[in-house]
Protein backbone atom coordinates (compact mmCIF):
# COMPACT_ATOMS: atom_id res chain seq x y z
CA UNK A 1 0.00 0.00 0.00
CA UNK A 2 1.22 3.28 -0.91
CA UNK A 3 1.79 6.11 1.16
CA UNK A 4 -0.44 8.47 1.64
CA UNK A 5 2.73 11.30 1.83
CA UNK A 6 5.77 11.53 -0.34
CA UNK A 7 7.20 14.23 1.88
CA UNK A 8 7.20 16.06 5.28
CA UNK A 9 8.28 19.68 5.37
CA UNK A 10 9.57 20.77 8.46
CA UNK A 11 9.96 24.27 9.23
CA UNK A 12 9.81 27.33 11.79
CA UNK A 13 6.95 29.32 11.04
CA UNK A 14 9.31 32.50 12.13
CA UNK A 15 11.89 32.77 9.05
CA UNK A 16 10.99 29.82 7.06
CA UNK A 17 7.55 29.57 6.22
CA UNK A 18 7.68 31.38 3.27
CA UNK A 19 10.97 28.90 1.93
CA UNK A 20 8.75 26.08 2.84
CA UNK A 21 5.48 26.93 0.80
CA UNK A 22 7.51 27.41 -2.17
CA UNK A 23 9.16 24.34 -2.04
CA UNK A 24 5.81 22.67 -1.49
CA UNK A 25 4.22 24.50 -4.33
CA UNK A 26 7.65 22.87 -6.56
CA UNK A 27 7.47 19.69 -5.40
CA UNK A 28 3.88 19.40 -5.77
CA UNK A 29 4.17 20.71 -9.40
CA UNK A 30 6.58 17.59 -9.91
CA UNK A 31 4.12 14.91 -8.85
CA UNK A 32 5.64 14.64 -5.42
CA UNK A 33 2.28 14.19 -2.30
CA UNK A 34 3.51 16.80 0.59
CA UNK A 35 2.74 17.50 3.68
CA UNK A 36 2.96 20.94 4.94
CA UNK A 37 0.56 22.62 7.82
CA UNK A 38 -0.95 25.54 7.18
CA UNK A 39 -2.50 25.81 10.69
CA UNK A 40 -2.07 27.85 14.00
CA UNK A 41 -3.59 24.73 15.85
CA UNK A 42 -2.35 24.38 19.32
CA UNK A 43 -1.61 20.48 21.04
CA UNK A 44 -3.87 17.73 20.72
CA UNK A 45 -5.16 18.11 17.09
CA UNK A 46 -2.34 19.50 16.00
CA UNK A 47 0.52 17.09 17.43
CA UNK A 48 -1.96 14.00 16.28
CA UNK A 49 -2.09 15.27 12.85
CA UNK A 50 1.20 16.32 12.51
CA UNK A 51 2.62 12.46 14.04
CA UNK A 52 0.37 11.13 11.78
CA UNK A 53 1.58 13.06 8.44
CA UNK A 54 5.21 11.93 9.49
CA UNK A 55 4.25 8.46 9.67
CA UNK A 56 3.06 8.36 6.65
CA UNK A 57 5.77 9.93 4.91
CA UNK A 58 9.24 8.47 4.10
CA UNK A 59 11.25 11.56 3.94
CA UNK A 60 11.64 14.28 6.24
CA UNK A 61 12.45 17.57 4.77
CA UNK A 62 13.54 20.07 7.36
CA UNK A 63 14.02 23.82 6.10
CA UNK A 64 17.24 25.33 7.69
CA UNK A 65 15.86 28.57 7.99
CA UNK A 66 18.50 31.53 9.78
CA UNK A 67 18.07 30.25 13.78
CA UNK A 68 15.66 27.80 12.96
CA UNK A 69 16.93 25.46 15.50
CA UNK A 70 17.92 27.66 18.61
CA UNK A 71 14.30 26.80 20.20
CA UNK A 72 14.97 22.99 20.10
CA UNK A 73 16.97 23.64 23.47
CA UNK A 74 13.05 24.01 24.99
CA UNK A 75 11.35 20.02 25.35
CA UNK A 76 8.06 21.58 24.43
CA UNK A 77 9.67 22.98 20.93
CA UNK A 78 7.48 21.33 18.01
CA UNK A 79 10.12 21.65 15.21
CA UNK A 80 12.06 19.96 17.85
CA UNK A 81 9.23 17.05 18.59
CA UNK A 82 8.90 16.62 15.01
CA UNK A 83 12.58 15.76 14.56
CA UNK A 84 12.58 13.40 17.17
CA UNK A 85 9.58 11.34 15.76
CA UNK A 86 11.13 11.70 12.65
CA UNK A 87 14.71 10.04 13.88
CA UNK A 88 12.14 7.51 15.99
CA UNK A 89 10.43 6.48 12.89
CA UNK A 90 13.27 6.09 11.22
CA UNK A 91 12.69 8.57 8.24
CA UNK A 92 14.90 9.58 5.40
CA UNK A 93 15.90 13.23 6.16
CA UNK A 94 16.96 15.62 4.00
CA UNK A 95 17.95 19.31 5.65
CA UNK A 96 17.44 22.08 3.35
CA UNK A 97 19.35 25.51 3.75
CA UNK A 98 17.36 27.77 1.59
CA UNK A 99 19.97 30.77 0.62
CA UNK A 100 22.45 29.55 2.94
CA UNK A 101 20.79 31.37 5.62
CA UNK A 102 21.59 28.82 8.06
CA UNK A 103 24.81 29.79 9.62
CA UNK A 104 25.11 26.71 12.21
CA UNK A 105 23.85 26.18 16.26
CA UNK A 106 24.09 28.54 18.76
CA UNK A 107 22.40 27.17 21.71
CA UNK A 108 22.81 24.00 23.67
CA UNK A 109 20.65 21.25 21.89
CA UNK A 110 20.36 17.53 22.21
CA UNK A 111 22.54 15.80 19.96
CA UNK A 112 20.36 14.18 17.86
CA UNK A 113 18.95 17.26 17.09
CA UNK A 114 22.30 18.93 16.14
CA UNK A 115 22.99 15.76 14.62
CA UNK A 116 20.49 16.36 11.98
CA UNK A 117 21.87 20.14 11.39
CA UNK A 118 25.36 18.77 11.09
CA UNK A 119 26.49 15.42 10.45
CA UNK A 120 23.20 14.92 7.44
CA UNK A 121 24.79 16.83 3.78
CA UNK A 122 22.48 20.52 3.01
CA UNK A 123 20.46 20.42 -0.05
CA UNK A 124 21.54 24.26 -0.80
CA UNK A 125 17.97 25.73 -2.46
CA UNK A 126 18.84 29.20 -4.51
CA UNK A 127 15.46 31.22 -3.74
CA UNK A 128 16.60 33.18 -6.77
CA UNK A 129 16.27 32.87 -10.34
CA UNK A 130 17.63 29.12 -10.20
CA UNK A 131 15.06 27.95 -8.03
CA UNK A 132 13.34 25.22 -10.23
CA UNK A 133 17.58 23.45 -10.81
CA UNK A 134 18.25 23.83 -7.66
CA UNK A 135 14.81 21.89 -6.99
CA UNK A 136 15.37 19.54 -9.35
CA UNK A 137 18.78 18.85 -8.53
CA UNK A 138 17.94 18.30 -5.50
CA UNK A 139 14.66 15.37 -7.24
CA UNK A 140 17.36 13.45 -9.05
CA UNK A 141 19.97 13.49 -6.93
CA UNK A 142 18.22 12.95 -3.26
CA UNK A 143 14.49 12.33 -3.27
CA UNK A 144 13.98 9.85 -6.10
CA UNK A 145 16.46 7.26 -5.05
CA UNK A 146 14.96 7.37 -1.73
CA UNK A 147 11.54 7.16 -3.29
CA UNK A 148 12.50 4.26 -5.98
CA UNK A 149 10.88 1.35 -5.02
CA UNK A 150 7.63 2.51 -4.68
CA UNK A 151 7.74 3.27 -8.79
CA UNK A 152 8.66 -0.80 -9.23
CA UNK A 153 6.47 -3.36 -10.36
CA UNK A 154 5.66 -7.14 -9.24
CA UNK A 155 7.13 -9.75 -11.59
CA UNK A 156 4.49 -12.32 -13.33
CA UNK A 157 5.21 -15.92 -12.69
CA UNK A 158 3.81 -17.27 -16.76
CA UNK A 159 5.26 -20.34 -15.75
CA UNK A 160 3.83 -23.74 -13.79
CA UNK A 161 0.55 -25.94 -13.54
CA UNK A 162 -0.94 -24.19 -16.66
CA UNK A 163 2.10 -24.36 -19.13
CA UNK A 164 2.24 -28.29 -17.96
CA UNK A 165 -1.68 -28.56 -18.85
CA UNK A 166 -1.08 -26.64 -22.34
CA UNK A 167 1.83 -29.18 -23.02
CA UNK A 168 -0.12 -32.11 -22.33
CA UNK A 169 -2.99 -31.39 -24.41
CA UNK A 170 -0.31 -30.71 -27.51
CA UNK A 171 1.00 -34.17 -26.98
CA UNK A 172 -2.44 -35.69 -26.60
CA UNK A 173 -4.42 -34.58 -29.63
CA UNK A 174 -2.30 -34.59 -33.01
CA UNK A 175 -5.24 -33.12 -34.37
CA UNK A 176 -5.53 -30.27 -32.24
CA UNK A 177 -1.78 -29.48 -33.04
CA UNK A 178 -3.28 -29.65 -36.65
CA UNK A 179 -5.82 -27.20 -35.92
CA UNK A 180 -3.53 -24.90 -34.02
CA UNK A 181 -0.67 -24.74 -36.42
CA UNK A 182 -3.24 -23.22 -38.88
CA UNK A 183 -4.17 -21.05 -35.90
CA UNK A 184 -0.40 -19.91 -34.88
CA UNK A 185 -0.43 -19.09 -38.91
CA UNK A 186 -3.05 -17.17 -39.09
CA UNK A 187 -1.70 -15.73 -36.16
CA UNK A 188 1.49 -14.93 -37.45
CA UNK A 189 -0.28 -13.39 -40.19
CA UNK A 190 -2.48 -10.91 -38.35
CA UNK A 191 0.73 -10.03 -36.05
CA UNK A 192 2.75 -9.45 -39.51
CA UNK A 193 -0.12 -7.04 -40.72
CA UNK A 194 -0.81 -5.48 -37.25
CA UNK A 195 3.02 -4.84 -37.20
CA UNK A 196 3.70 -3.04 -40.56
CA UNK A 197 0.25 -1.00 -39.49
CA UNK A 198 1.77 -0.19 -36.38
CA UNK A 199 5.26 1.10 -38.19
CA UNK A 200 2.66 2.68 -40.63
CA UNK A 201 1.20 4.76 -37.97
CA UNK A 202 3.88 5.65 -35.85
CA UNK A 203 5.98 6.81 -39.22
CA UNK A 204 2.55 9.04 -39.67
CA UNK A 205 3.09 10.34 -35.77
CA UNK A 206 6.66 10.38 -36.39
CA UNK A 207 5.76 12.98 -39.28
CA UNK A 208 3.13 14.84 -37.20
CA UNK A 209 5.92 15.31 -34.62
CA UNK A 210 7.97 16.10 -37.40
CA UNK A 211 5.44 19.25 -38.99
CA UNK A 212 4.96 20.10 -35.44
CA UNK A 213 8.81 21.02 -34.88
CA UNK A 214 8.77 22.88 -38.01
CA UNK A 215 5.47 25.19 -37.15
CA UNK A 216 6.84 25.82 -33.70
CA UNK A 217 10.12 26.75 -35.30
CA UNK A 218 8.28 29.03 -37.77
CA UNK A 219 6.25 30.44 -34.72
CA UNK A 220 9.65 30.80 -32.94
CA UNK A 221 11.23 33.12 -35.44
CA UNK A 222 8.30 35.09 -36.87
CA UNK A 223 7.65 36.41 -32.87
CA UNK A 224 10.89 36.78 -32.25
CA UNK A 225 11.33 38.97 -35.52
CA UNK A 226 7.83 40.71 -34.47
CA UNK A 227 9.21 41.72 -30.70
CA UNK A 228 12.97 42.40 -31.82
CA UNK A 229 12.67 45.44 -30.31
CA UNK A 230 12.64 44.06 -27.11
CA UNK A 231 15.10 41.42 -27.93
CA UNK A 232 12.87 38.47 -27.84
CA UNK A 233 14.72 34.94 -27.65
CA UNK A 234 12.29 32.01 -27.01
CA UNK A 235 13.47 28.96 -25.95
CA UNK A 236 12.97 26.26 -27.77
CA UNK A 237 11.49 24.38 -25.43
CA UNK A 238 8.36 26.24 -25.38
CA UNK A 239 5.02 25.04 -26.67
CA UNK A 240 2.75 27.18 -29.27
CA UNK A 241 0.30 27.98 -26.21
CA UNK A 242 3.41 29.60 -24.10
CA UNK A 243 4.69 31.58 -27.24
CA UNK A 244 1.31 32.80 -28.25
CA UNK A 245 0.37 33.53 -24.48
CA UNK A 246 3.86 35.67 -24.43
CA UNK A 247 3.26 37.12 -27.80
CA UNK A 248 -0.25 38.56 -26.22
CA UNK A 249 1.69 39.87 -23.68
CA UNK A 250 4.03 41.45 -25.48
CA UNK A 251 1.46 43.50 -27.55
CA UNK A 252 0.13 44.59 -24.70
CA UNK A 253 3.35 46.31 -23.21
CA UNK A 254 3.25 50.34 -23.40
CA UNK A 255 5.47 52.43 -23.23
CA UNK A 256 5.99 54.46 -20.16
CA UNK A 257 9.70 56.01 -19.83
CA UNK A 258 11.12 55.98 -23.57
CA UNK A 259 13.15 53.30 -24.00
CA UNK A 260 13.62 52.19 -20.75
CA UNK A 261 10.38 51.58 -18.91
CA UNK A 262 7.36 49.60 -20.70
CA UNK A 263 3.89 48.54 -18.25
CA UNK A 264 0.96 46.13 -19.76
CA UNK A 265 -1.94 47.70 -20.67
CA UNK A 266 -3.83 45.00 -18.17
CA UNK A 267 -3.47 43.53 -14.88
CA UNK A 268 -1.91 40.41 -15.73
CA UNK A 269 -4.62 37.92 -15.95
CA UNK A 270 -5.82 33.69 -14.81
CA UNK A 271 -5.76 33.14 -18.63
CA UNK A 272 -1.97 34.03 -19.12
CA UNK A 273 -0.46 32.61 -15.62
CA UNK A 274 -2.74 29.24 -17.22
CA UNK A 275 -1.01 29.97 -20.66
CA UNK A 276 2.47 30.21 -19.21
CA UNK A 277 2.33 27.80 -16.21
CA UNK A 278 -0.91 25.85 -16.12
CA UNK A 279 -2.37 27.44 -13.56
CA UNK A 280 -5.92 26.26 -12.33
CA UNK A 281 -9.04 28.27 -11.56
CA UNK A 282 -8.10 31.17 -8.89
CA UNK A 283 -11.74 32.38 -8.87
CA UNK A 284 -13.73 31.33 -6.45
CA UNK A 285 -17.06 31.11 -7.93
CA UNK A 286 -16.22 32.20 -11.42
CA UNK A 287 -16.21 29.87 -14.17
CA UNK A 288 -12.94 30.62 -17.09
CA UNK A 289 -16.15 29.73 -19.57
CA UNK A 290 -17.84 32.42 -18.61
CA UNK A 291 -15.02 34.93 -17.29
CA UNK A 292 -12.41 35.61 -19.61
CA UNK A 293 -9.37 37.67 -18.71
CA UNK A 294 -9.96 37.95 -14.82
CA UNK A 295 -6.99 39.30 -12.82
CA UNK A 296 -4.53 36.15 -11.30
CA UNK A 297 -4.83 36.35 -7.72
CA UNK A 298 -4.45 34.50 -4.70
CA UNK A 299 -0.73 34.20 -5.04
CA UNK A 300 2.19 35.51 -2.98
CA UNK A 301 4.37 37.85 -3.74
CA UNK A 302 7.15 35.21 -3.50
CA UNK A 303 5.37 32.84 -5.85
CA UNK A 304 5.03 35.42 -8.41
CA UNK A 305 8.84 36.89 -8.26
CA UNK A 306 10.33 33.61 -7.97
CA UNK A 307 7.80 31.37 -10.45
CA UNK A 308 6.45 33.62 -12.51
CA UNK A 309 8.99 36.42 -13.22
CA UNK A 310 11.94 33.69 -12.97
CA UNK A 311 10.02 31.62 -15.62
CA UNK A 312 9.49 34.72 -17.75
CA UNK A 313 13.07 35.01 -17.62
CA UNK A 314 14.57 31.78 -18.98
CA UNK A 315 11.20 31.69 -21.59
CA UNK A 316 12.05 35.40 -23.44
CA UNK A 317 15.27 36.12 -22.02
CA UNK A 318 13.91 39.57 -20.75
CA UNK A 319 13.85 41.35 -18.16
CA UNK A 320 10.26 41.71 -16.77
CA UNK A 321 9.25 42.32 -13.59
CA UNK A 322 7.14 43.84 -10.77
CA UNK A 323 7.18 47.79 -11.09
CA UNK A 324 8.78 49.52 -8.56
CA UNK A 325 5.80 52.35 -6.36
CA UNK A 326 7.89 54.93 -8.31
CA UNK A 327 7.13 53.21 -11.86
CA UNK A 328 3.59 52.37 -11.18
CA UNK A 329 3.05 56.09 -10.32
CA UNK A 330 4.37 57.70 -12.69
CA UNK A 331 2.42 55.03 -15.10
CA UNK A 332 -0.65 55.84 -13.46
CA UNK A 333 -0.19 59.87 -13.29
CA UNK A 334 0.41 59.52 -17.38
CA UNK A 335 4.20 59.85 -17.70
CA UNK A 336 5.83 62.50 -19.48
CA UNK A 337 1.91 63.84 -19.51
CA UNK A 338 1.64 64.04 -16.20
CA UNK A 339 -2.07 63.85 -15.50
CA UNK A 340 -3.20 65.62 -12.56
CA UNK A 341 -6.26 63.68 -12.27
CA UNK A 342 -7.52 61.80 -8.11
CA UNK A 343 -7.92 58.74 -10.27
CA UNK A 344 -5.88 56.54 -12.27
CA UNK A 345 -7.21 58.76 -15.74
CA UNK A 346 -9.95 61.06 -14.68
CA UNK A 347 -11.85 62.93 -12.05
CA UNK A 348 -14.61 60.88 -11.97
CA UNK A 349 -14.06 57.35 -10.51
CA UNK A 350 -17.18 55.64 -11.93
CA UNK A 351 -15.13 56.37 -15.38
CA UNK A 352 -12.11 54.72 -14.48
CA UNK A 353 -12.45 52.10 -11.20
CA UNK A 354 -14.18 49.13 -10.81
CA UNK A 355 -14.60 49.86 -6.41
CA UNK A 356 -17.05 49.10 -3.37
CA UNK A 357 -19.77 50.70 -5.09
CA UNK A 358 -20.03 49.70 -8.68
CA UNK A 359 -18.22 46.39 -8.76
CA UNK A 360 -20.68 43.89 -7.02
CA UNK A 361 -17.61 42.88 -4.73
CA UNK A 362 -16.05 40.82 -7.31
CA UNK A 363 -12.95 41.83 -9.68
CA UNK A 364 -13.98 42.35 -13.44
CA UNK A 365 -12.22 40.92 -16.49
CA UNK A 366 -9.25 43.29 -17.26
CA UNK A 367 -9.29 43.52 -21.11
CA UNK A 368 -10.28 46.98 -21.79
CA UNK A 369 -14.08 45.60 -22.89
CA UNK A 370 -15.74 46.51 -19.81
CA UNK A 371 -16.78 50.16 -20.09
CA UNK A 372 -13.86 51.77 -17.73
CA UNK A 373 -11.52 54.39 -19.27
CA UNK A 374 -7.62 54.16 -19.40
CA UNK A 375 -5.28 56.87 -19.16
CA UNK A 376 -3.04 58.70 -21.67
CA UNK A 377 -0.88 56.09 -21.13
CA UNK A 378 -3.48 53.36 -22.64
CA UNK A 379 -3.23 52.03 -18.95
CA UNK A 380 -6.36 50.32 -17.61
CA UNK A 381 -7.47 49.55 -14.19
CA UNK A 382 -5.01 51.42 -12.51
CA UNK A 383 -7.41 51.95 -10.10
CA UNK A 384 -9.81 49.75 -8.44
CA UNK A 385 -10.60 46.15 -9.76
CA UNK A 386 -7.82 44.93 -7.81
CA UNK A 387 -4.99 46.15 -6.30
CA UNK A 388 -1.29 45.62 -7.85
CA UNK A 389 1.68 44.57 -6.27
CA UNK A 390 5.16 46.54 -6.09
CA UNK A 391 8.43 45.43 -5.55
CA UNK A 392 9.40 48.34 -3.02
CA UNK A 393 9.35 47.85 0.37
CA UNK A 394 6.42 49.31 2.61
CA UNK A 395 8.51 50.52 5.42
CA UNK A 396 7.54 48.70 8.27
CA UNK A 397 7.93 44.69 9.55
CA UNK A 398 5.72 42.37 10.84
CA UNK A 399 7.08 39.64 12.73
CA UNK A 400 10.77 40.01 11.42
CA UNK A 401 9.06 39.69 7.74
CA UNK A 402 9.52 42.43 5.15
CA UNK A 403 6.13 44.34 3.70
CA UNK A 404 6.12 45.13 0.41
CA UNK A 405 3.27 47.72 -1.39
CA UNK A 406 0.28 47.45 -2.64
CA UNK A 407 -1.19 50.54 -5.08
CA UNK A 408 -4.38 51.46 -6.32
CA UNK A 409 -7.00 49.95 -4.21
CA UNK A 410 -9.48 46.70 -5.10
CA UNK A 411 -12.85 46.08 -5.77
CA UNK A 412 -13.83 45.96 -2.06
CA UNK A 413 -12.08 49.14 -1.32
CA UNK A 414 -13.71 53.13 -1.04
CA UNK A 415 -13.69 55.47 -3.48
CA UNK A 416 -10.44 57.15 -1.72
CA UNK A 417 -8.66 54.46 -1.64
CA UNK A 418 -8.82 53.77 -5.11
CA UNK A 419 -6.84 57.17 -6.12
CA UNK A 420 -3.63 57.41 -7.98
CA UNK A 421 -1.83 58.09 -4.50
CA UNK A 422 -3.21 54.76 -2.77
CA UNK A 423 -0.58 52.45 -0.84
CA UNK A 424 -0.58 49.84 1.80
CA UNK A 425 1.43 47.11 3.04
CA UNK A 426 1.02 43.34 3.12
CA UNK A 427 3.37 40.27 3.03
CA UNK A 428 5.60 38.45 1.15
CA UNK A 429 3.61 35.18 1.28
CA UNK A 430 0.36 36.96 1.85
CA UNK A 431 -2.54 35.24 -0.63
CA UNK A 432 -5.51 37.06 -1.31
CA UNK A 433 -8.92 37.47 -4.24
CA UNK A 434 -7.94 41.03 -4.13
CA UNK A 435 -4.21 41.29 -5.21
CA UNK A 436 -3.02 41.08 -8.16
CA UNK A 437 -0.34 42.19 -10.26
CA UNK A 438 0.86 43.94 -13.56
CA UNK A 439 3.94 43.30 -15.05
CA UNK A 440 6.56 45.76 -16.56
CA UNK A 441 9.61 45.63 -18.12
CA UNK A 442 12.82 47.64 -17.71
CA UNK A 443 15.77 47.97 -19.95
CA UNK A 444 19.08 49.51 -18.38
CA UNK A 445 19.40 53.08 -18.74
Amino acid sequence: MSNKYDIFISYRRTGGAQYARILQLMLSQRGFKVFLDYDELKDGIFGKRIKAAIQEAPIFMLVLSKDSLDRCKNEDDWVREEIIYALQGGKKIIPVNPDKNFDGIHTVIPKNIASVANDIQHSEIDFGQTLGVCVDFMISNRISSLLGNRMQKEKIDVTGDAARETLAKIDAHNKFMKRLGISIGVIVVFLVGFTCYICWQRQLANEQVSNEKKQLEELRTELEKKHKDFNLVLSPQLSALQMNTIDTILMNMVCVREDTLWMNKFEFTEDEWKGLLGATNSHDGHSMITYKHLPMVNVSFGEVSMILLDSLRNMTGINFQIPSVADWQYAAHGGKHHESFIYVGDNDVEKVAWYKNNSGRKAHPSDGQQGKEPNMLDLYDMSGNVVEMCNTPFGTFKDGKIQWTLCGGDFNSDANDVSANSKKGFDTDEKSPTIGFRLAIRKEE
